[in-house]
């Protein structure tokens, strides 16, 4: 088919030298932060429904991964050892390679929560105040001991040995068990790992319930873009944070009830369909031999991992 696209479309737009005078456009921050959530939640969306690649991790039944899922959990949270923790580690960063992810993108986003949930909170517990020990670093010294109702603060304040390790095993125990999270969520669509929850018992209502309001806050979210973006190619020129609120605030009901709408509207389409209120698992795979082979390495892994 012929391209019927003008040449002046195709060419880039020069915007000209930057002079001396010239200011360059600056978002607003409702600006940023209706990006950044809209830019958010269409990366998840995309993620949830093409998680699907070629590699053995991606081949597996979602109802074993559920399982394994567990099963690590599980079996991180009961290792008290940091070597133990350290080799699930490198087995879990295996297993990323294996799936063929972008390792660098997805343990950035690993590394972070890790850092804030397993280090920040609970590097307190590092302390001589809270875990005693022998003092390696030493940070400072009161005039003399203190005695507060049930706490003993010593006269010297620093991080103990124990309490370093205390803290290293947290911080593993967060990153193994989020890194494995991870990785099921990103080899595993949204709606067979769902579907996987009827095998272990769930209702069907519950399995609907967390589709449909799975479905509404991306609705939600994709309404909120387009109602921000319509008033905002009405405005001209910059105009303060304080107006946009109240101008964003005054059509919050609007969004609610549109999106509300459409979210009906999806509801009806799936009475038309055939929806009765149960979940169909016609359209999943049968468990295989290499699935039951993939459960039995897993489970043959974590018990290495309690007895190391």
């Amino acid at each position: 088919m012929e391209n019927k696209i003008p040449s002046y479309l195709l060419e880039p737009v020069d915007d000209g030298p930057n002079t001396a005078g010239s200011k360059k456009a600056r978002l607003t921050f409702l600006d940023k932060t209706v990006m950044n959530s809209a830019r958010a939640a269409k990366s998840i969306y995309i993620q949830s429904e093409n998680a699907k690649g070629i590699s053995l991790i991606h081949n597996i039944h979602p109802f074993i991964k559920l399982l394994s899922l567990i099963y690590i959990v599980v079996i991180i949270s009961l290792v008290n050892s940091l070597l133990s923790q350290f080799i699930c580690t490198l087995f879990i960063l295996m297993l990323f390679i294996i799936a063929r992810l972008n390792i660098a993108t997805v343990f950035r986003k690993i590394f972070f929560l890790a850092f804030i949930f397993g280090f920040l909170v609970i590097l307190p517990a590092s302390l001589n105040i809270i875990t005693p020990g022998k003092i390696i670093f030493h940070l400072f010294s009161l005039n003399r001991p203190v005695h507060f109702w049930i706490y003993n603060i010593p006269q010297n304040i620093g991080f103990t040995e124990n309490g370093i390790q205390v803290v290293a095993l947290v911080f593993l125990r967060v990153l193994n068990s989020v890194s494995f999270a991870m990785l099921i969520v990103f080899t595993t669509s949204f709606p067979a790992f769902v579907k996987s929850f009827r095998i272990l018992g769930v209702p069907d209502t519950f399995q609907m319930i967390i589709t449909l309001a799975y479905k509404y806050i991306f609705i939600l979210s994709r309404t909120i873009e387009d109602t921000y973006l319509a008033l905002k190619s009405r405005l001209s020129g910059n105009i303060k944070n304080s107006n946009i609120r109240n101008l964003i605030g005054g059509r919050i009901f609007f969004i609610f009830k549109r999106s509300v709408r459409i979210y009906e509207n999806t509801y009806f389409a799936m009475i038309s369909r055939g929806y009765k209120g149960k979940v169909i698992l016609h359209s999943q795979k049968k468990l295989t031999l290499f699935d039951f082979a993939a459960l039995l390495i897993i489970l043959t892994v974590g018990i290495c991992f309690l007895f190391i």
